[in-house]
């Protein structure tokens, strides 16, 4: 098998769509010659429907299960016959989703004798440094090796199964750029509201901003990942951050609340008409004692944001 371009790998049909040429080679000594008697003809090319050909089928296949395209074989003089046929494949293919947009998967297509015939591969192993230099890339998978292998089965007429594998991985660089980076800066974001001051008051309208990017952000998320029942890392990365932002709106709303109360408070203990510039004086003081204190929780839950963000990137390393 020479592979000529990988088309397609849909993660929610679980198939896999290439195009390949195939090439089988076997001898019969019904079709031998005497050159020398028939004016030298070493090689003809003799209509399939005329001479015996090999029939395979490709059990894991999902639109043709038998090569249609399939030429008419080639004869040498001394009984070796070759069948080419060029073929846009589709197989069957279990993809795990689970690293994406980092994922690996392993496709193969099978060929099974029909006639009891022996069917062996001519070099197992990996052929990937056999690629034609007109091999079409595909603009999402990169493929790394081809593996050939022969699979002996205890089956009733049928004694082996040829599989090629092929070992594709996605190309990652546009999801970091347009997806992973942009998310991680929302979530290093969300902890920089705990850096402005609470006098300010547009601490929640910052935090409401971020959470409203993050939602308008998931909606052109959602279309790149793939539709699968299996939960990938991306969806759970997006899902930790999401949770990340609705934590900050929680905190900062308890933190200005406990502020607000507390200079209510002071404002109710304090009206004492009779001690008015002792009142002022404790009044500034604590004032001072209660703004330092927020700014040390402030600096607290900064760190402590900054750090779920960055934690929430080890996700894609587990």
């Amino acid at each position: 098998m020479l592979p000529m371009s990988i088309s397609n790998l849909n993660a929610a049909e679980q198939t896999f769509t290439f195009s390949a040429d195939v090439s089988m080679k076997w001898f019969d000594n019904n079709l031998a010659w005497n050159k020398t008697e028939y004016d030298d003809i070493e090689n003809v090319t003799i209509s399939a429907a005329y001479v015996w050909t090999p029939s395979v089928i490709i059990p894991n296949g999902i639109d043709n299960l038998v090569p249609t395209s399939v030429q008419s074989p080639g004869i040498q003089s001394t009984g070796e016959a070759r069948l080419l046929f060029l073929e846009s494949f589709k197989t069957s293919c279990q993809i795990d989703i689970t690293l994406y947009p980092f994922d690996q998967q392993r496709c193969s297509i099978l060929f099974t004798p029909v006639n009891s015939y022996t069917l062996g591969i001519q070099k197992t192993g990996s052929f990937i440094e056999f690629l034609p230099t007109f091999f079409i890339e595909n603009s999402e998978w990169d493929l790394v090796d081809v593996l050939a292998n022969v699979v002996d089965v205890q089956m009733e007429h049928i004694s082996s199964v040829a599989s090629f594998e092929f070992l594709l991985k996605r190309k990652s660089m546009f999801y970091v750029v347009s997806i992973i980076f942009p998310m991680a800066l929302l979530s290093l974001l969300n902890a920089c509201v705990f850096l402005l001051p609470a006098d300010s008051g547009e601490k929640m309208s910052y935090l409401i901003s971020i959470f409203v990017s993050y939602a308008v952000f998931m909606n052109f998320v959602n279309d790149s990942i793939p539709k699968s029942g299996d939960v990938c890392r991306l969806s759970v990365y997006l899902t930790l951050i999401l949770c990340q932002s609705c934590l900050a709106i929680i905190t900062t709303m308890a933190t200005l609340n406990v502020r607000n109360n507390q200079f209510l408070f002071q404002t109710k203990t304090d009206a004492q008409p009779a001690n008015a510039k002792l009142n002022s004086n404790s009044t500034a003081r604590l004032h001072v004692m209660c703004a330092s204190k927020t700014r040390r929780a402030d600096h607290v839950f900064f760190g402590m944001f900054l750090f779920l963000a960055l934690m929430s990137l080890l996700v894609f390393c587990v």
